[in-house]
Order: C-alpha cells, then sequence, then structure tokens
C-alpha cells in the first residue's frame, strides 16, 4: 500500500512538469516554424517580371523595382541588376531589389549640317547620342558639318549617328601672276574666290570706283608664291594708267 501511494504522490509531482514541458515544446515548435530559413539568391537578370515574380513567390521572397533604364536592344522588362547579388545568402520574405529595361522614347535625328564639331559633340552629349565623326578634306570652313547619317529628322531608334567634319583645305596653290592685266578684271578674279585686296596708284591706296583703264604693274604675293586659299589671304596691287 505504501509502495502504491509513494507511485501515486511521484505521479502527481510529474504532472506539475507537464505545463512546463509542454510550453517549453511549443516554444521551440513554433521557434522553428516562424524562424525565416536561410537561402541563396536566385539568378534573376535577363529574367522578365513575370518569370522573376514566380521565381520569388516559390522561394518566399518579395520582388522590388527600384528603377527602370532605357536600353534599345533588350525587350521592356528585362532584369539588368539585382541585389543581393546571385548566391548571396537571404532570409525568407527578404526583398531582392531590381533594375529593368523600359523602351526608349521615340528619337529622330537632329540637323547637325553647317554645325560646329564643338556644338555637336556637346549636344550628342547632352541627347544621349554616339556620335563617330570623320575628319574630311573639304572647301567648307574647318570644323564646320558638311553631311550626316543619318539624315536630319529621321528615326534614331538606336542613338547612334556619323557626322562628316571638315579639316579645312590644306591644299596649297601657286599665286598666278596678275601684272598686266585690267585692274577689273583681277578684281572679278579675286573676288571669286573671296580674297580681300588693297590697290595702290603712285603709292597712294586708293578704293573704288576704280578707273577702268588701271593696269596691274605690281603685285603681293609675287607670282609663283605657294599660298593657301583662306580668309586671311591678302593681296596687294599696284596700278598705272596706260
Amino acid at each position: 500500500m505504501k509502495k502504491i501511494n509513494y507511485f501515486l504522490l511521484q505521479i502527481r509531482k510529474a504532472f506539475w512538469l507537464f505545463p512546463f514541458l509542454a510550453f517549453g515544446f511549443g516554444y521551440f515548435f513554433l521557434q522553428f516554424l516562424l524562424t525565416d530559413h536561410t537561402i541563396a539568391t536566385p539568378t534573376l537578370l535577363g529574367k522578365n517580371i513575370l518569370q522573376a515574380t514566380q521565381i520569388c513567390s516559390e522561394l518566399k521572397l518579395n520582388l522590388r523595382i527600384i528603377a527602370e533604364k532605357e536600353v534599345a536592344d533588350v525587350p521592356a522588362g528585362t532584369i539588368i541588376k539585382q541585389k543581393p547579388m546571385v548566391n548571396k545568402y537571404i532570409k525568407q520574405h527578404q526583398s531582392i531589389f531590381i533594375v529593368i529595361t523600359k523602351t526608349p522614347e521615340a528619337m529622330y535625328t537632329p540637323n547637325f549640317v553647317t554645325k560646329h564639331s564643338n556644338f555637336i559633340e556637346a549636344s550628342c552629349q547632352d541627347l544621349g547620342i554616339k556620335n563617330k565623326t570623320y575628319l574630311i578634306e573639304s572647301a567648307y570652313p574647318k570644323g564646320q558639318c558638311f553631311g550626316q547619317m543619318p539624315l536630319p529628322d529621321q528615326a534614331l531608334p538606336l542613338k547612334k549617328m556619323s557626322c562628316y567634319i571638315s579639316s579645312g583645305n590644306n591644299q596649297k596653290y601657286i599665286f598666278p601672276d596678275l601684272v598686266n592685266l585690267p585692274l577689273v578684271d583681277v578684281i572679278d578674279f579675286l573676288q571669286k574666290y573671296e580674297i580681300s585686296c588693297d590697290v595702290y596708284y603712285k603709292d597712294h591706296k586708293i578704293t573704288a570706283p576704280f578707273h577702268h583703264q588701271y593696269m596691274v604693274v605690281n603685285q603681293k604675293p609675287l607670282a609663283g608664291t605657294f599660298v593657301q586659299p583662306n580668309n586671311q589671304l591678302y593681296v596687294q596691287l599696284q596700278v598705272a594708267l596706260p
């Protein structure tokens, strides 16, 4: 009888421990259920939004778009950047921040013909256009654009174009002999090439209108001199009456 009573007493004492044991077991069980498990960050680069959403949903991860970038040759909505990076360990319900592409706004080729290369370079930088410059010797002023591809007002989806810039005319010419020619003919010749000149009669500078019988008797530069035609070429003529 005493043994039975002792056994019952021990059972009663054990019952006092059951609530504490149950509490402890429940606490650790809930901790296990509620604790976020760490997983490797999935690869989202190159995926579209739908694909990335499906991947993140299966892994209990959140997706956050933080920026959009214009890219012409990539479909809109493609992921081009993610953070955390691939294979970095994160917890469930954590957010992955992504940058996706969007279709660029329609752009048309600006008209750079007759514009200086410095202006073209600054404009292309502001507009985000990649411009390739070709320097070509021509009669146009140095640094001036005299041609472009595509032509002005054409669609420019890739934001790439080319400009043809004059490097000036570096070719030299032999200055002709103007002596013994009528002054009026010489002036017509010089004006054709936009060359300025001063006319002297008996060592005195004279201005138009000139006597129709004036003949050139001396010149600077001398005949046979190598010259480069430009706005700085300057000619002096000495004239006399026959």
